[in-house]
């Protein structure tokens, strides 16, 4: 027995040297046991021992260094297959590559254990496998990556074809020109737009739906928004595509009840299209242009009054308009090209500045249009009557017996329909029993000017005006004041 042990121990130094010899030769050959010609009583009882207890491992090195050990290198190669058949299976048959130089070095460890776990987990972070791909760039900048290019173009042209013609808005001043030709109209994409072959890592490749998204739509990013006159939080959001709540979240402190401010700064996180679709039209259309109206001040006129020397007539013009959308909002419309058809005509005004006067000179015109007194002043019926009935006329419009401010215009008790002037010298006259009151509180009128038409209202017993001259508040016979 002590000589067995002393051969375990003369063997177990003979192994660690051979191990110590073996490392300084790694990944040039594999490791066995130092050989030597021993002669030792026991030998094959110490050789069972150490193959009992002893196992064949293999380390893993990944460009050069060590991440793990294996039972055997089918397990890693089996991984890598895995991740390789993985990505194919999602887009069809791919040429990976491993970009990385991986390396094993067999060793026989005595009362080793490999780790299979923790170096298939190595490998994962470091191995790097690759495949050629189509990058789209948008300005200068690779946006996603997809295996085939004609799938690339395609998807670009389709892009671009769901922005259809321009729906340009026609005002109705416009009308389509007889001479014009159909609308010109160029759709492109407002970034640089490339395609370049890449090698990339499977992981990154995109189908054709999922990159179509991502370019459409974008991805969500950060942004400020400087408030503008007439924004409000469900006007932002609206124009971000997004919602209220979102805004309230990035912006504490603001609620629906908060007063936006000009020049406030408003953190909003909205998805951001990478690419822009612009579609550029060109429309000729006839348009109206308006006539001006020049005015002309006259003093022969009153103020108020009115007369049209010259009747305005509207001109056309032949325009060219350019519509810019992007992404389906118009974005910016201009006139590139104008022609004048025909010239508008000024429509021309003369207007009165001659001041009408509030007062009356006390010489009453008689206030209907011809006609006879049917009931004059003073007693009547048993009590007064306090003016003059005046029916059988021409025309029924009642004319102001003089001067002055109108008091009174609309319903007054017995006399119906009926208006009063104030003539300004201390006297008033009232009108009676009018049909329609062509006048308002606080008009100034001049002699002989309509302000009614004669009528039944109130108490009456026929279409008649019922005429009133009042002096310093105290009724008076009229018949004494007409002078013509």
């Amino acid at each position: 027995m002590e000589r067995l042990h002393k051969a375990k121990n003369w063997i177990t130094e003979k192994w660690n040297q051979g191990i110590a010899l073996a490392k300084k030769n790694k990944r040039k050959t594999a490791i066995g046991l130092v050989t030597a010609s021993l002669f030792i009583t026991g030998s094959g009882l110490a050789n069972h021992y150490y193959n009992a207890n002893s196992k064949t491992l293999y380390h893993v090195y990944i460009d050069g260094q060590e991440v793990g050990t294996v039972d055997h290198p089918d397990v890693i190669q089996r991984h890598i297959d895995k991740q390789i058949r993985q990505y194919q299976s999602l887009h069809g048959s791919l040429a990976i590559e491993v970009e990385n130089e991986i390396e094993f070095e067999e060793e026989t460890i005595r009362n080793a254990n490999a780790t299979n776990e923790e170096s298939i987990q190595a490998v994962d972070d470091k191995i790097e496998l690759k495949v050629t791909a189509q990058a789209v760039i948008i300005d200068g900048k690779a946006a996603g990556y997809t295996t085939n290019r004609g799938t690339v173009d395609q998807l670009l042209e389709e892009i671009k074809g769901e922005y259809g013609p321009l729906p340009v808005a026609q005002d109705k001043e416009q009308t389509v020109s007889a001479a014009a030709t159909a609308p010109e109209k160029e759709v492109r994409f407002k970034e640089s737009v490339s395609i370049e072959e890449q090698k990339i890592h499977p992981k990154q490749l995109l189908n054709k739906e999922d990159l179509k998204e991502l370019l459409v739509k974008g991805t969500l990013e950060q942004m400020t928004h400087v408030v503008q006159a007439g924004d409000c939080i469900g006007c932002i959001a609206k124009q971000y595509g997004i919602t209220s709540e979102d805004i309230y979240r990035n912006n504490p402190g603001i609620t629906e009840n908060t007063l936006l401010q000009l020049g406030q700064e408003l953190t909003v996180t909205a998805a951001r299209p990478k690419l822009t679709v612009q579609v550029i039209e060109r429309k000729e259309v006839e348009e109206t242009l308006h006539y001006k109206i020049e005015v002309q001040a006259s003093d022969a006129l009153f103020r108020g009054e009115q007369r049209v020397l010259q009747e305005g007539k509207e001109g056309r013009k032949r325009v060219v308009y350019q519509y810019i959308t992007e992404n389906g909002v118009q974005t910016e419309k201009k006139a590139i090209e104008e022609e004048i058809l025909a010239e508008p005509v000024n429509r021309i005004i003369q207007k009165g500045t001659k001041v009408k006067p509030d007062r009356g000179d006390g010489a009453f015109t008689w206030p209907a249009n011809g006609g006879r007194i049917t009931s004059g002043y003073g007693p009547r019926w048993g009590k007064m009557h306090q003016g003059l009935d005046i029916a059988g006329v021409s025309n029924r419009n009642i004319k102001a017996s003089d001067n002055g401010k109108v008091v009174q215009a609309g319903w007054n008790g017995n006399y119906g329909k009926s208006v009063i002037i104030d003539h300004g010298n201390g006297y008033r006259t009232l009108y009676g029993h009018l049909s329609t009151v062509d006048v308002s509180v606080g008009d100034v009128v001049q002699k002989g000017e309509k302000i009614g038409v004669m009528g039944s209202t109130g108490e009456s017993t026929g279409v008649h005006l019922h005429f009133e001259i009042i002096k310093n508040g105290s009724n008076t016979n009229p018949m004494r004041y007409f002078r013509g």
